[in-house]
């Protein structure tokens, strides 16, 4: 259990910003749509609900990669099934946590609760390139990616990323 608490932060932070904000597929194709509704689309339609879990391809595909790296690291196939089971529950929290932040009537009771929802809307309205955490902030905090609206730029493609845009690539 102690792996999944430990890579959760780290790998939450490295797929959003190195898988989830990767460049589109240039060809119109299955890829390009799986990319989108992974998540170009969630920048263009943050309050789209469809938009806000990642689809069952990518669910399978993260969780089979997770399970044969946990069982290299713990030398058994075996083994590795009570870090799985960790990651699950992470993975549940995180996509509660998810839909928490892009849900009007949320009103987080925590100061880190209001701290990650402001940064997570910051990352949709603001900046894009900057709070990538979404359940905690120690990987932004780690690489300097944890940013208020007063320390960066208003970015014009935050809705945009990769240059999709609903409107031209429907």
């Amino acid at each position: 259990m102690i792996l999944a608490v430990i890579f959760a932060p780290f790998y939450e932070w490295y797929a959003h910003k190195f898988i989830l904000h990767k460049e589109l597929t240039p060809n119109k194709n299955w890829m390009r749509d799986f990319q989108i509704k992974l998540h170009h689309g969630h920048h263009a339609e943050p309050d789209n609900i469809n938009l806000q879990f990642a689809p069952p391809l990518a669910i399978i595909t993260l969780f089979v990669q997770t399970y044969l790296f946990y069982s290299i690291l713990c030398l058994s196939f075996t083994n590795a099934v009570v870090p799985i089971f960790s990651t699950f529950l992470y993975y549940l929290f995180y996509e509660w946590i998810h839909l928490a932040h892009h849900h009007k009537n949320y009103k987080p009771k925590t100061t880190l609760g209001k701290m990650l929802k402001e940064a997570h809307m910051q990352h949709h309205f603001h900046n894009e390139n900057y709070n990538w955490g979404i359940t905690n902030m120690l990987a932004d905090y780690f690489f300097q990616t944890k940013k208020t609206s007063k320390e960066i730029s208003k970015s014009l493609t935050a809705k945009t990323i990769a240059g999709y845009s609903k409107d031209l690539h429907q």
